[in-house]
């Protein structure tokens, strides 16, 4: 995740949470929690390689919303899925494929609504064009242990 720091500094995020080497149960904990934080009108961007948990992370969160993990998928092919659960309504994108142009071509924009909460995936292809996202969740294979993972989360604020 090449100049990954610079984004993030460029979002005017703070890391909120740091987790290393978390196996998978804790790491499914951890998406559940963080689900709890989210109320509507937030958008969630995730960085991370192939492999990291990128939609494991959001499956987790969708089951912690009571949405059945089965029909959670990665939206690679699809671009987006969307899930509903009470009065919330969650999309689910995948931006490897596309291109920042795209987005407006996507509806993008559009889905930002105060019901609604939003999940990106490569979230940075695009970062630049997300004017002040909620959260940013980077998601790393830990070095040390390749059947774990680093976490971070980083929240809207500013520095003290």
């Amino acid at each position: 995740m090449e100049n990954s720091g610079e984004k993030i500094r460029e979002l005017g995020l703070i890391q909120a949470e740091d987790y290393t080497g978390v196996s998978i149960e804790t790491f499914i904990k951890i998406a559940k929690d963080f689900a709890n934080k989210l109320k509507g009108g937030q958008m969630v961007l995730f960085f991370g390689d192939l492999g990291t948990g990128k939609t494991t992370f959001v499956r987790a969160m969708m089951e912690a919303f009571g949405v059945e993990p089965a029909v959670v998928r990665s939206p690679t092919f699809n671009i987006v899925n969307t899930y509903e659960s009470g009065d919330k309504v969650f999309y689910h994108i995948d931006v490897y494929r596309i291109t920042a142009d795209e987005l407006f071509d996507l509806g993008f924009y559009d889905y930002q609504r105060s019901n609604s909460i939003v999940l990106v995936e490569w979230a940075e292809k695009i970062a630049h064009e997300v004017d002040q996202p909620d959260y940013l969740i980077s998601l790393s294979v830990n070095d040390k242990n390749m059947d774990t993972r680093d976490i971070i989360i980083y929240k809207r604020g500013r520095f003290d």
